[in-house]
C-alpha cells in the first residue's frame, strides 16, 4: 500500500513541477535546469519515471517525492511575478539586475541559500539519530533539493550574467559604430 501512495505523491510532485514550470514560463525562458530548457517535452515525460520508484526503493521514493514536492512550492513561490509580467519581461528585468549585479555576489547567495537547506536536511538527519529510514530519507530528499537549488541556480545565473555581458557588448558596439564612421 505505500508503495501506491508513495507513487501517487511522486505523481502530484511531478506534475505539479511540469505544470508550474509551463504556467509560469510556457517557453522554458526562466529554466533554470539547462537540460529540460532543451529536451523540454522528453524531459518532462521522463520525470514521471520516477513514479516507478517505490516499487523497487521506498527511501529513494521518499527523496524523490521530497524533492518534487519543494521544486513545486520553489517554482510556484517565485512565479508570480513572471506569470503577472510574462516570461520575456521577467526575463528582462532578470538581465537588467545582472547588468547592475555582481555574478560572484550572486552565486554566493545562491550557494548559501542551499547550504541552509542542506543545514537543515543534516540537522533532521541528527535529530532523527539514524533509527528511522523514513526520516532520513526525508532529510535527504532536503539536502538533495538544497543542492539541486545551489546547481541549478549556477546555471541560471550564469547564463543570465553572461547574456547581460553580451547584450552590453553588443550594445556598446552598436553605439560604437556610427561614431567612429565620422570623419
Amino acid at each position: 500500500m505505500l508503495e501506491h501512495v508513495l507513487a501517487l505523491l511522486i505523481f502530484i510532485g511531478r506534475a505539479g513541477d511540469v505544470l508550474s514550470t509551463l504556467f509560469i514560463s510556457p517557453n522554458l525562458v526562466l529554466e533554470a535546469n539547462p537540460v529540460a530548457r532543451r529536451f523540454k517535452w522528453p524531459t518532462m515525460i521522463l520525470g514521471f519515471g520516477l513514479c516507478a520508484l517505490p516499487y523497487f526503493d521506498i527511501q529513494v521514493a521518499i527523496m524523490g517525492a521530497v524533492l518534487s514536492f519543494l521544486v513545486t512550492a520553489s517554482n510556484l513561490s517565485k512565479g508570480w511575478m513572471a506569470r503577472a509580467l510574462g516570461e520575456k519581461e521577467m526575463e528582462r528585468i532578470v538581465l537588467r539586475a545582472a547588468a547592475a549585479g555582481s555574478l560572484p555576489v550572486t552565486l554566493a547567495m545562491c550557494w548559501t541559500a542551499g547550504a541552509f537547506i542542506v543545514l537543515s536536511a543534516g540537522f533532521l538527519l541528527w535529530l532523527s539519530d539514524g533509527d528511522n529510514e523514513m526520516v532520513s530519507a526525508f532529510a535527504v530528499g532536503l539536502g538533495l533539493y538544497g543542492a539541486a537549488l545551489a546547481i541549478h541556480g549556477t546555471f541560471f545565473f550564469v547564463r543570465m550574467f553572461r547574456r547581460a555581458r553580451a547584450d552590453a557588448a553588443q550594445q556598446a558596439a552598436a553605439g560604437d559604430a556610427p561614431q567612429a564612421a565620422r570623419p
